[in-house]
């Protein structure tokens, strides 16, 4: 990324926007000079004006405070807001700014609706009011709902089905026909299919007239819309993220029933998706989905597998996921009437709960040696009753919480911590080979994290456990909220450079430490209502005893630890849990002992927000 993306991404309005996004941004901004002692009205400005050299001063009217624009800063038309800065805006030297107009901003957040949820989440919480349009669009309130089904006639449209009858008691529900073949969800509510929308508009207005004409009710809290059924030509997939914009105006849940027939469609779908329910045939059935979901989902995507009792019998438990029981065939004619007396059960109701329920995240800081303070306060926070559905980290940081949700008790954990972060076991996992690309092989990480992790999948979890982690040579970075906690606990040590990557599903990943860190703001795209976020704060250089871990190694996580942390990561969180030590070794006993004690003072008085 450029001086211009790093600039505009560094924005708080924009932090939230993916490496894609930030290049899409920019395309639409116009660069403009503006010559030393140009002067004007800042209530007359039309365009959002962000600083890219140079810098301005804004002098408030029947305000004598004067306010210094540098790089990075920006004034005039914030979209969607109603505030408005008023006064003069003059600059000092000959400086640079791009600008964004209103409309142009509006064509792109039209273009990608989770652009859109972080930045009506992020408006409030940095003094803005949100405006009326604004309102209309609050992303945060909407969730979309994908059913899916790895393998034909799994019975997926059937659970959309019951899931759009049991969503529509706690506010009016879409249910979205992206399948081209099979059972339409027109059927299962006895209604004539509608004409599929195949291609996109060019213009919103046109897009939204031919929503409005196609929309066809079930009853007062629930609609239908066909876009695929029965297309002759394949969906553009551009439409996705435009019919979201749209229609999150209106839904409170809108349940997409989407198949394979469509790769690009399908993928598209599932990453503009909160929540994932895959119908499977068999216990067998989740490993088909693996690597489609491995390959796709880059966004905190929630994934439940859903066995079929209708295929596969009568079955007491399935592990990591849930049973839809075998409700028998429709009586002649009654399809609807069962469906929605079906969607009344608690079975489903159940389902349901995992859409409406509000969610809840906990981010931890990214780090290294430091992170192992975390193996105090993540107990300490389950014993005071406070869980979260989502816990999100990277680096040494996602170790210890995706340690912590593999042990059974408290012990279990502090001895799995031990065989990662002991002075003499960190040693051992430096397998040092020729210093060509890499100091250190993966292997041993990788053996450790699959003798401690096995086959668990991050999504089989009750409580999600999220990675970032960085890929390939340069600054990317992805979150994995499905596949294997070995591949992914593995990824989070090997630090970059000096490690090999860990290959997971054709990617090279990494730690990503100290490039890419993980950021409140990523969990503004998702669906989750409150974020805490958990740092540590060690007054004193940390240093470790004596020769226990390889010199070259313990020399270079000295030089990681010291890289500045950049902007404060926590400015947007709801809540902030910050465990304060002044340690000067670092003693594995110690830490968890310390750590412990400081978060049992800290839980229940963390720093909460006031909201605007």
């Amino acid at each position: 990324m450029d001086a211009t993306g790093t600039i505009l991404s560094s924005i708080p309005l924009f932090r939230h926007l993916l490496e894609e996004e930030i290049e899409s941004l920019r395309r639409i901004g116009r660069v403009a000079a503006i010559p030393a002692g140009r002067q004007f009205d800042i209530k007359k400005v039309n365009s959002l004006n962000v600083v890219l050299r140079g810098a301005f001063e804004i002098e408030s009217m029947g305000n004598t405070d004067v306010v210094y624009l540098a790089p990075g800063s920006f004034f005039g038309a914030v979209p969607f807001t109603e505030t408005r800065q008023a006064g003069k805006v003059r600059a000092l030297v000959d400086s640079t700014v791009m600008m964004f107009g209103t409309e142009e901003m509006y064509r792109f957040f039209l273009m990608s609706y989770k652009c859109l949820r972080g930045y009506l989440k992020i408006l409030p919480r940095t003094g803005f009011r949100v405006s009326e349009i604004g309102r209309d669009y609050f992303g945060g309130d909407t969730r979309i709902v994908t059913v899916y089904g790895p393998s034909p006639l799994s019975g997926k449209t059937y659970l959309a089905s019951l899931l759009g009858g049991a969503l529509r008691k706690s506010g009016k529900t879409l249910l979205l026909d992206l399948s081209y073949t099979g059972e339409s969800l027109f059927n299962h509510f006895e209604m004539k299919i509608a004409a599929p929308i195949s291609h996109r508009p060019e213009d919103g207005p046109a897009l939204e007239k031919m929503i409005s004409e196609r929309i066809e009710s079930v009853d007062e809290s629930l609609d239908c819309l066909n876009v695929a059924h029965g297309s002759k030509v394949r969906v553009n997939p551009d439409i996705v993220s435009p019919l979201l914009f749209v229609l999150s105006r209106v839904y409170r849940h809108i349940v997409i029933d989407c198949g394979d027939a469509d790769p690009d469609l399908r993928n598209r779908v599932f990453g503009l998706s909160d929540r994932i329910f895959t119908v499977v045939r068999s216990r067998k059935d989740p490993r088909l989905a693996f690597e489609c979901f491995d390959g796709q989902l880059k966004e905190g995507q929630r994934v439940y597998y859903v066995l079929n009792e209708r295929f596969a019998g009568a079955v007491p438990e399935f592990e990591g996921g849930m049973v839809l029981g075998d409700h028998g065939d429709p009586a002649p004619g009654g399809a609807r009437e069962r469906v929605l007396r079906c969607a009344d059960t608690e079975e489903v109701a159940r389902l349901a709960s995992l859409v409406t329920a509000p969610r809840s995240a906990l981010v931890l800081e990214t780090g290294l040696l430091s992170s192992l303070c975390f193996g105090g306060l993540l107990p300490v926070l389950g014993e005071s009753g406070r869980r979260f559905d989502c816990y999100y980290g990277s680096a040494y940081g996602f170790i210890v919480l995706a340690l912590y949700l593999r042990s059974g008790d408290n012990r279990e954990f502090r001895r799995l911590l031990g065989r990662f972060f002991m002075e003499d076991r960190m040693e051992k996992l430096l397998d040092v080979t020729f210093p060509t690309e890499h100091v250190y092989r993966n292997n041993l990480a990788l053996k450790l994290a699959g003798e401690i992790f096995g086959d668990s999948r991050a999504e089989t979890f009750r409580d999600l456990p999220m990675a970032m982690l960085g890929h390939g040579g340069g600054g990317g970075r992805r979150i994995f909220s499905t596949g294997y906690l070995r591949d992914l606990a593995a990824a989070s040590f090997c630090l970059y450079p000096v490690f090999e990557e860990i290959d997971i599903h054709g990617e090279s990943c990494h730690s990503g430490y100290p490039a890419s860190r993980v950021r409140v703001e990523d969990m503004l795209r998702i669906d989750v209502d409150t974020i805490v976020y958990a740092a540590v704060e060690n007054r004193t250089p940390l240093r470790r005893r004596g020769d226990a871990m390889a010199g070259f190694f313990s020399r270079y996580l000295d030089f990681l630890e010291s890289v500045p942390r950049g902007e404060d990561a926590a400015e947007l969180a709801d809540e902030r849990l910050v465990m304060e030590l002044s340690e000067r070794e670092f003693r594995f006993e110690g830490f968890l002992d310390r750590s412990r004690e400081i978060a049992g003072k800290l839980v229940g008085k963390g720093q909460r927000r006031e909201r605007p």
